[in-house]
């Protein structure tokens, strides 16, 4: 569902570098603030929005009491803009939702295929699954262009507490189209109920095709979140 034409105020409560390339933003949790984990956000400047993309992920979980996007630096307007914020500054929600069903589903199994900076949603979801002590049967599988793997340490906590959850580092560095992709056949679970790809548009248009044609997966059992480079 997604929740069009409003106007919620969001104050900046804290700005986080996470490594030479991203970043996350956290903000006061409006009042009576409500999402679903897997949730977007389209987040605005007061005054008019410079140029550049509007629409983020929410990397928090609905049970904390903060919202937070994390994303990759950018050379647009508005990313630079983004990237300069200071605690009590202030931006407001113009929508939110999501109108793709990239939400978990209960007693249904997962598999989530991140790459890079797409590993913000799953966060979301992941956190809520920790902190509500989920048993659901979740797999994910984490791509990086390095080793600098973004919430790599909550990862790890989630992985002791969750019964049902494993994860898959995967670093692309040396690894060519035709390695990476039998390395995804490898370890991918081909009977899981979902299966959701977040990351670069490339990344997952790529990972879906491989689903569909390589193994053979419905694609009415896909949900996808692409990541713009602005």
């Amino acid at each position: 569902m997604i929740n069009k034409n409003v106007n919620i105020h969001l104050t900046v409560k804290r700005v986080e570098a996470i490594n030479d390339t991203s970043m996350s933003v956290f903000f006061e949790r409006p009042k009576g603030f409500e999402y679903e984990p897997g949730d977007w956000m389209d987040i605005n400047f007061y005054g008019g929005n410079p140029s550049g993309g509007i629409t983020y992920s929410l990397s928090s979980s609905p049970t904390e009491d903060m919202l937070s996007i994390t994303f990759k630096l950018g050379i647009s307007s508005f990313k630079k803009r983004l990237q300069s914020l200071k605690p009590d500054d202030e931006m407001y929600i113009s929508q939110y939702g999501n109108d793709y069903g990239f939400h978990l589903k209960e007693n249904r199994s997962s598999v989530l295929i991140a790459g890079g900076i797409g590993i913000a949603p799953f966060r979301s979801m992941l956190k809520e699954m920790s902190d509500n002590n989920n048993k659901n049967d979740v797999q994910l599988v984490y791509l990086n262009k390095d080793t600098s793997f973004i919430f790599a340490e909550e990862i790890e906590l989630w992985k002791k507490q969750l019964p049902n959850f494993t994860v898959h580092y995967i670093d692309t560095t040396l690894l060519n189209r035709k390695k990476r992709e039998k390395l995804l056949i490898g370890l991918i679970n081909k009977n899981a109920h979902q299966y959701f790809i977040a990351g670069p548009e490339g990344m997952v248009e790529a990972t879906e095709h491989l689903l569909i044609d390589d193994m053979g997966i419905n694609a009415k059992d896909i949900r996808i979140d692409s990541f713009g480079g602005y």
